[in-house]
């Protein structure tokens, strides 16, 4: 009768998840439905909870390696292949084909001299089956933003996370090796949120260590790891921007409504605030903390910039205005426009056309290029 109930919850999970239901996408559900297919006539769930419990998140786990996956009771070489067998798979082509999405969303063609502009709608119906892929928003309760950008310019040249990981295990301040282990895979999920270590985020942490362009480059990697730093950016501080302060209680309040069933509220609220004044956004008190509009530093503008629009070509401006992670930075508005003219004048920028309504830019480089020929 066991037996026959374990079946019958395995077609269900996968039922559920051939349905689309909400709860079967789920970090536990989704790596529960994994380990059914290489772990029979067993109970896997326990198993699902213990990894993401012992190493944070399901994107944590599929960057273990084999041996190390493999250290973790309950997994064999056989379930170890299987989750490495979907990392692979996610770096190799989901990486590229979602960088390709976001390309496509961000690029606008450019418009001939007796050449008519695409109307919005006929945009819209181009762009179908394109939509680029949301990341999920959930609260995170460790920001070790100020261990990042510590340790970043001493990481090893290398392309793999594993070692970088290893890295961190065996050079982060904390006594627990438990501790380090978990915060090691925090850091390099939060700096590497494609799962791979990508080379200009290296050269630029050599070229930039100690400085706010680093802060800031960090900060924006930790926002593509943790969307809920984008929220908080555009809820709560954009719109008391003229206060300049806001009350750790609302943010706790904010924290509240977005995940009334959380019990680490305090956590959270600790760890955004953490954030924002390790990469010098905010400063911060017992009570509250203040912020403000800031001066745009080129070097940090450039890298965002390039990494928002990896591939050389034509861009819309007001998508550079409007892109979420430039205006998450709190850099001056009226600034933005002119850093990109600045761009240009430097040569970074190929051109930059204002006729009209029609607002573009060109760039000319990859973001690795665009570091190794920043002077």
């Amino acid at each position: 009768m066991k037996e026959n109930n374990k079946k019958g919850h395995r077609e269900r999970l996968r039922e559920r998840f051939i349905k689309g239901e909400e709860k079967a996408y789920t970090e536990e559900a989704l790596l529960e439905l994994l380990l059914t297919y290489s772990i029979p006539q067993k109970d896997v769930l326990p198993l699902a909870r213990g990894l993401l419990e012992k190493f944070g998140s399901l994107s944590d786990v599929l960057s273990l390696d084999i041996s190390s996956l493999c250290e973790f009771p309950g997994i064999k070489i056989s379930s170890a292949t299987l989750l490495k067998l979907v990392a692979w798979l996610r770096k190799a082509y989901f990486t590229k084909e979602s960088e390709k999405i976001y390309t496509k969303e961000a690029e606008v063609k450019q418009v001939g001299l007796f050449e008519v502009a695409l109307s919005e709608t006929d945009r819209k119906e181009n762009r179908i089956s394109q939509e680029p892929v949301k990341c999920r928003t959930v609260l995170f309760t460790k920001s070790l933003l100020k261990e990042a950008i510590s340790m970043l310019p001493k990481f090893p040249d290398t392309e793999f996370l594993s070692e970088i990981k290893e890295f961190l295990r065996n050079n982060l301040h904390f006594n627990s090796q438990a501790t380090r282990r978990r915060f090691a895979n925090y850091i390099a999920g939060r700096l590497y949120p494609s799962g791979y270590p990508d080379r200009p985020l290296r050269l630029f942490a050599l070229k930039y260590q100690g400085r706010q362009e680093l802060r800031d480059v960090c900060f924006y990697r930790l926002c593509k790891a943790e969307p809920l730093l984008y929220d908080v950016i555009q809820d709560l501080l954009i719109p008391s921007i003229g206060q300049g302060k806001i009350e750790r209680g609302d943010l706790r309040n904010y924290l509240e409504m977005r995940f009334p069933s959380s019990k680490s509220i305090g956590d959270g609220t600790q760890a955004v605030v953490e954030a924002l004044t390790a990469a010098n956004i905010a400063r911060s008190d017992r009570k509250s903390f203040c912020f403000n509009y800031r001066q745009i530093l080129l070097p940090s503008f450039a890298f965002i910039l390039h990494n928002e629009f990896p591939e050389p070509g034509i861009y819309d401006i007001g998508k550079l205005e409007n892109n979420r992670a430039i205006n998450s930075m709190l850099w001056q508005p009226d600034a933005i426009l002119t850093s990109l003219y600045e761009l240009r004048n430097q040569g970074f920028i190929s051109k930059i056309s204002e006729i009209d309504s029609v607002r573009q830019f060109t760039t000319r480089w990859t973001l690795e290029d665009s570091i190794i020929f920043y002077p």
